[in-house]
């Protein structure tokens, strides 16, 4: 698959007067779920050992986390070393449609149930404040790490709260993209992929 080309024709196919994302998180997510997935497993360690080098340069004590869908990159090998290290980390709960998320505390080997969207959490929900950190799943981003999600709204929601966590964006290289910024948009504090940090 010669990604270089596809998206340079997934980009210029997409008219940027209009209301792109949409369409681009289409196909973006056809993109991302065609990869090759020796490659996306290869990419997926370069992202974990870029993540790690820029954890060891900040001092977070408390990190929101994810579980990988629908071939997000996956850091599921990564959880435990950084709670061996003494992070406390939390996965992400929704708690309503127009409701910024909630944090669980989570360790590696606590019992896990699917949510309403299939996604895990922990089963027993120890709430916890809203991490110093968050790890944020891209479907596509901007050179001015301005972020594409599904469209649901929640971590604009989430990142609207004060003290805003640091946030650490999460991507393959071949998803960046262009797309108007509006109003509502955050930028995150960095985005990592398999080729190093943004």
């Amino acid at each position: 698959m010669s990604l270089p080309s596809d998206k340079k024709r997934l980009v210029e196919a997409i008219d940027l007067e209009q209301d792109v994302k949409p369409a681009l998180r289409r196909s973006l997510l056809t993109m991302r779920c065609a990869l090759d997935e020796i490659e996306r497993a290869r990419w997926n360690r370069k992202i974990i050992e870029h993540l790690e080098r820029y954890l060891q340069t900040h001092s977070f004590s408390t990190l929101g986390i994810y579980f990988s869908t629908q071939n997000e990159p996956d850091l599921i090998e990564l959880y435990a070393a950084l709670s061996r290290k003494g992070l406390t980390l939390s996965l992400p709960v929704v708690m309503g449609k127009t409701l910024p998320l909630q944090f669980v505390k989570w360790k590696p080997g606590d019992p896990l149930v699917k949510d309403n969207f299939g996604i895990s959490i922990p089963e027993i929900k120890e709430f916890v404040p809203l991490p110093q950190t968050l790890l944020v799943p891209c479907l596509g981003f901007t050179r001015n790490r301005f972020r594409l999600g599904y469209g649901g709204g929640y971590f604009d929601r989430t990142l609207e709260q004060q003290p805003r966590p640091h946030t650490i964006g999460i991507a393959y290289a071949c998803l960046e993209v262009q797309f108007p910024v509006q109003e509502h948009d955050i930028a995150m504090d960095c985005i990592i992929t398999e080729t190093g940090a943004i």
